[in-house]
């Protein structure tokens, strides 16, 4: 059996856009990759939205 890949997937929620940009920069500095996603809701049935960072880290 050989593993070919695993990959890592975080969530961030954000109180302001810049805190979460300057996170983005961060985590892409240290090897994750940003979806670029900058909002989300969290609810179907609300529509308040939150800043939020989605990574991925992938690794062999």
């Amino acid at each position: 059996m050989k593993k070919v890949v695993e990959y890592t997937n975080v969530t961030y929620h954000y109180d302001s856009r810049e805190e979460r940009d300057e996170h983005v920069e961060y985590m892409e500095s240290d090897g994750w990759e940003c979806s670029g996603q900058i909002k989300e809701t969290l609810s179907l049935h609300d529509n308040e939205f939150v800043w939020c960072g989605k990574f991925t880290k992938y690794t062999q």
